[in-house]
């Protein structure tokens, strides 16, 4: 069907006819949208181009679903799809193709006269303001994230969601000239979404005004146009940048459309080059005027396409003609675009001044030598070929490795100083010349090759090369790159921390699961507690809090690190933490079997616990995807060892250590070198955490040993030496009094703290003022100080923002009272920390979060 575009039919084939039952010609001049069943229908005028506009807008290039009504009153389901007439702007084409079958379940006929509101992202709504009734599509609902049941059908809900701004904009609201009848209108405003944000709305429809002039009813629909608000305000605001930085600013934008012949110089561009505003003419050859001389004769196409050929944009310092005549330095950014014949089509930039430096730099000449001595000083080995693949030059690292001079290798062919070999295979490899002139980006590193010297064994290498090219785009040169990867091994200690933020970043997603798991508790026992007066789930908030603070002190201590002192570990204890860490957010089956009587291991926890961490990581990224059921078992028993039963280990008592997993397994070409560093399967692994585990052991005094098949699993068994001593059984501190007497400073930047702080205190029964920062701290312990009644001890926080905090408040009080008595309050719960605190004078050290408990009884240790 042929419309026009205020939505009458001008001509109908005859399938269309057929569709609605008429004779042929009877639906030429028919209202598009009356031949469509709707929620509510009208013939009022301004009703129908309410609907011809919604329909417009739902069906242009896109399909929407309808319920076409036939002219003898059947009604069935069809397609509909509005497109512009090619070559007639005044023209729409309508193409309605009936639904040959329903879907399961889909409602009769008669019960989709809403489908254009319930089923097309439009909603309808009808405000019948006399009744105080009113009717919102399940669409109109949706929109803003309720389903049908929670949000209720009154004139009301509709101003409790409008945005305050907007309250003009309601389609409800009379403006001062309202007349008897009805009245279109279009407005577009925000409603509040259910989460909490605002979504706008386009809106159109009717009112009805009473002989009162009082509004009687309102009925429209309604659409979601957030995304093209976001598109447009994203669009004024770049805009409005792009018109600041190229107008007022230093940022001088131009466009070249060189098919179109189209052209555009900012005001700043303009400036720059010494000209005034809108004085250059909007042609190419105002570009061209700039160029210097020299460079302008090849045109000004050539001089973009010469720049960083082979590259979509370009940024590098350039030289241009100022009005004035002389050259000026500027720095030129452009992207470039290119047809299919590498013609350039089209250019979009910015000139913008260099800072002086950079200017004076620029122009600075290098050095006699220092060239030669950077050259020289590189640790990779580097060699200089010609475009000919012929050797220029070698630095000092190179001549090491290839064993001949520079002046020795000047001329030949790079093949032959540089001969590559393939490390499984022997086979000779391609000349690197060749495969770095063929590129267009750097070759990337290559571990597959040996560098073959002389008689002596190939030597396994990781080399690279690149290409250099002139402004011309030819070839200037080559540059290859190599190193030995034996001279890249870490220290022990620096495998260690490397694998560390390897391990943080990968568990850092299973940590927040089990922590969000935590808080859901916390919250859940809060909430109840508040809005119920349910107290019963507190205790468990209380447990879920204590649960989120062992989890923090053991990743702290993870994350820290470093060579900590050892001590002698129960066995059960490092394999249940290893595992709360390494398997956080894991649905795998993880099971620990330590029986009590395992004998201890003297140990540095932190770096046994990565240790096991490393393993269990491992298992669980190696594992095939679900249906598999992932374990993972790890066991620990008490084994004698005889002398050279377990190579490198000497006779005597060890524990025994089994992970055992049923992941996918290692290659056996790859198990050799699992232990490597820097070896790695992984797409994104660094090849330092088997590297780690064995060194940690081995620092230990123990052995690892390793099975795995294929298909099947993996087997790792460590062996550690038994300590020559129990583990210490600290004794139980005795409670204390929960209630004392005294005075207490406490200080904390955070009024929520505060607050808290200060209620706890309150129910302890000591005095107490509050400071909100180091420096209100120093002021109160003055005053109070000077009137002979010091505070008998001072609670502070470490870190305040944009104030004195907690350790530069103590020194500032310690210079006014040497017998201060100083608590730290942290939320780092970490051992060598508080030592260091403690070393410095503070008495005591609080680590957040903390109950009253735990505030009554650091208070009792240092008051007394």
């Amino acid at each position: 069907m042929v419309l026009d575009l205020a939505g009458t039919v001008v001509a109908a084939n005859d399938s269309a006819h057929a569709l609605w039952r008429t004779e042929p010609g009877a639906l030429n001049g028919q209202p598009f949208v009356g031949l469509f069943e709707f929620e509510f229908t009208s013939k009022d005028p301004d009703w129908l181009e309410m609907q011809w506009s919604a329909l417009r807008e739902a069906a242009t290039d896109h399909t929407a679903p309808f319920i076409a009504r036939s002219h003898d009153g059947g009604a069935r389901p069809v397609q509909v799809r509005l497109e512009l007439v090619h070559g007639l702007d005044d023209r729409l084409l309508a193409s309605v193709q009936t639904v040959v079958a329903a879907a399961p379940g889909r409602a009769a006929a008669g019960d989709q006269a809403g489908i254009l509101s319930a089923h097309n992202g439009i909603g309808f709504f009808d405000l019948d303001m006399a009744s105080g009734r009113a009717t919102y599509s399940p669409a109109w609902k949706k929109m803003l994230g309720y389903v049908n049941a929670e949000l209720a059908d009154q004139p009301a809900t509709w101003e409790q969601l409008l945005h305050p701004e907007d309250s003009f904009a309601a389609p409800f609201r009379i403006g001062k000239h309202a007349t008897t009848g009805t009245r279109p209108f279009d407005v577009e405003f925000r409603l509040r979404h259910r989460l909490g944000h605002y979504v706008w709305m386009h809106c159109l429809g009717l009112q009805v005004i009473g002989e009162d002039g009082q509004l009687v009813r309102v009925s429209g629909l309604q659409l979601d146009i957030t995304e093209r608000k976001e598109a447009e305000e994203a669009s004024i605001a770049g805009d409005a940048r792009l018109q600041q930085l190229s107008s007022d600013g230093p940022l001088g934008a131009f466009e070249l459309d060189f098919a179109a012949q189209q052209f555009w110089y900012s005001p700043a561009w303009q400036r720059l080059l010494g000209y005034g505003d809108d004085t250059v003419a909007p042609t190419a050859a105002a570009f061209l005027a700039v160029l210097p001389p020299a460079e302008a004769d090849a045109g000004l196409e050539s001089w973009f396409l010469q720049r960083a050929p082979g590259q979509e944009t370009l940024l590098e310092s350039v030289s241009l003609q100022h009005k004035d005549g002389s050259l000026i330095t500027l720095l030129l950014g452009a992207a470039r675009t290119l047809n299919r014949k590498k013609e350039l089509v089209r250019v979009t930039g910015f000139i913008c001044p260099l800072p002086a430096a950079a200017v004076v730099a620029s122009a600075a000449v290098t050095p006699e030598g220092l060239t030669a001595d950077a050259f020289a000083a590189l640790a990779e080995s580097v060699i200089l070929a010609d475009n000919g693949s012929r050797v220029l030059s070698l630095n000092a690292a190179a001549e090491r490795m290839l064993h001949t001079t520079a002046a020795e290798a000047a001329g030949k062919p790079l093949p032959e100083v540089f001969k590559l070999v393939h490390r499984e295979s022997g086979q000779p490899g391609d000349n690197p010349g060749e495969l770095a002139l063929a590129a267009e980006n750097p070759l990337p590193l290559s571990r597959e090759h040996a560098l073959a010297v002389g008689d002596a064994p190939p030597v396994p290498i990781i080399w690279s090369a690149r290409a250099s090219f002139g402004a011309d785009g030819r070839a200037r040169g080559i540059v290859v790159i190599f190193r030995n990867p034996d001279e890249m091994t870490l220290s022990p200690d620096e495998l260690v921390k490397a694998n560390r933020y390897e391990a943080l970043a990968l568990l850092a997603g299973g940590i927040a699961h089990d922590f969000n798991n935590l808080l859901t508790t916390i919250m859940g026992g809060i909430s109840l507690a508040k809005d119920n007066h349910d107290y019963t789930a507190l205790a468990d908030a209380e447990q879920s809090c204590l649960t989120a603070k062992g989890l923090t002190k053991q990743l702290l201590a993870f994350a820290k690190g470093g060579a900590g002192s050892r001590m002698v570990s129960p066995v059960p204890a490092i394999l249940h933490d290893s595992v709360k860490i390494a398997a956080a957010g894991s649905t795998a089956r993880i099971a620990v079997e330590a029986a009590d009587e395992v004998w201890p291991v003297l140990v540095d926890r932190s770096q046994i616990l990565q240790v096991f961490q490393n393993f269990i990581v491992n298992a669980l990224q190696a594992m095939p995807p679900e249906p598999h059921r992932a374990e993972v078992q790890i066991r620990a028993r008490n084994v004698s060892l005889t002398a050279g039963q377990i190579e490198g280990l000497e006779a005597g008592d060890y524990v025994e250590f089994e992970v055992r997993d049923n992941a996918a397994g290692i290659k056996p070409e790859h198990l050799t070198r699992i232990f490597d560093p820097f070896f790695t399967t992984k797409k994104h692994g660094t090849g330092l955490g088997l590297a780690t585990v064995l060194s940690v052991v081995r620092k230990h005094g123990g052995q690892i040993a390793v099975a795995s098949t294929v298909g099947t699993g993996t087997v790792f068994t460590v062996y550690l030496p038994r300590a020559d001593q129990p583990v210490e059984v600290q004794a139980r501190r005795a409670p204390s009094l929960r209630f004392g007497t005294g005075r207490v400073l406490f200080m904390d930047d955070d009024a929520k703290i505060c607050t808290l702080t200060a209620s706890m205190l309150q129910s302890l029964d000591y005095k107490f003022d509050i400071a909100k920062s180091g420096e209100e701290a120093v002021t109160f312990y003055k005053r109070y100080l000077n009137i002979g009644r010091p505070y008998d001890v001072v609670i502070m926080d470490l870190t305040v923002i944009g104030g004195m905090g907690g350790e530069e408040c103590f020194n500032v009080l310690k210079a006014l009272d040497p017998d201060v008595r100083a608590i730290v309050s942290s939320g780092y719960d970490n051992e060598d920390m508080a030592r260091r605190y403690f070393d410095q004078g503070f008495c005591g050290y609080l680590t957040k979060p903390y109950r009253v408990n735990d505030l009554g009884k650091v208070i009792k240790a240092v008051v007394g």
